[in-house]
């Protein structure tokens, strides 16, 4: 027996995407408002999820959950680190072994918007072709995924990136 209860569907709500590159930026076929273009990968992800958690309605914003999706950014990290680590006219540095760090991505913008929401680093989904769907309660009726899409260059310690942030919301609540 049942008892009717429906569980709130996980629905996607609003995207935003910034990222390091203007031509993949300009080649994105989303009806998206001209995404911003930044330098680093940290501020094209903060760009992202300024702009997705300002989408949230005010009283979920700070506590909303965020899910990064970082396999790509991990995987390049790694390389770049080792890359670095066999490159015998630099020096490793601190920094470079802080680098393999995806929480460093958002780290600035979880910082700076004070976000006292959970954030999950997810490295590999089930199915490689499965879109990640959070999960949404009563309690936690709002989310933003993350995923981080990188291009590698010609040198391994340079990179290109989207960052694409959306916004889940609940419905049936």
């Amino acid at each position: 027996m049942t008892t009717g209860t429906r569980r709130p569907v996980a629905v996607r709500w609003h995207r935003a995407l910034a990222g390091t590159d203007e031509a993949r930026l300009a080649a994105v076929p989303a009806p998206l408002a001209t995404p911003p273009v930044h330098r680093k990968p940290a501020d094209a992800a903060s760009a992202a999820l300024g702009a997705a958690f300002g989408a949230l309605p005010e009283d979920v914003r700070a506590t909303a959950p965020l899910y990064v999706l970082c396999q790509d950014y991990g995987t390049w990290a790694a390389r770049r680190f080792v890359a670095r680590c066999h490159d015998s006219a630099r020096r490793l540095r601190p920094s470079d072994s802080v680098g393999l760090e995806t929480s460093e991505l958002v780290r600035p913008y979880l910082t700076a918007s004070h976000h006292r929401g959970d954030c999950y680093l997810l490295g590999r989904l089930p199915a490689s072709d499965a879109e990640f769907t959070p999960p949404l309660t009563a309690a936690r009726p709002a989310a933003v995924v993350l995923d981080l899409i990188v291009f590698p260059g010609e040198d391994p310690r340079d990179a290109d990136c989207l960052a694409l942030a959306t916004t889940w919301k609940a419905s049936g609540l």
